[in-house]
């Protein structure tokens, strides 16, 4: 995990694609979002985006296989951008997790291999 010096507020994280790494992305998430104005049910609407999303990466039996989580705090928004290898998902899962996506950001953008997900913050 890193966060460069200066204004940037960028944390970039790669972890591999099991389950039970991406704690370590909602940690991260989580201390971001103590510098904003996020009431505690965004946050944690937020948080369970992080987990929905990275679970259509997740690819237990391959371990080369990783997530790579990119955290962007900019003035009107925090966006979470997510990168891997497409997990085998049933259809019907894949539904419900773009389902949840959808009601808890304010923006999605959904691809095979990646995920951008965008939190409006309070005026």
């Amino acid at each position: 995990m890193s966060a460069p010096a200066g204004d940037n507020r960028d944390i970039r994280l790669s972890v591999p694609a099991r389950a039970d790494y991406v704690v370590l992305a909602r940690l991260a998430l989580s201390a971001v979002c103590r510098l904003t104005a996020l009431g505690h049910m965004d946050v944690a609407d937020l948080k369970l985006a992080a987990t929905e999303a990275a679970s259509l990466f997740l690819a237990e039996d391959d371990a080369g296989a990783s997530i790579e989580f990119s955290i962007r705090l900019q003035d009107a928004q925090i966006e979470l951008e997510l990168h891997g290898r497409p997990g085998d998902v049933p259809d019907d899962e894949r539904e419900l997790s773009q389902a949840i996506l959808a009601a808890t950001v304010d923006t999605l953008e959904l691809d095979s291999d990646r995920a951008l997900l965008v939190k409006r913050l309070p005026a």
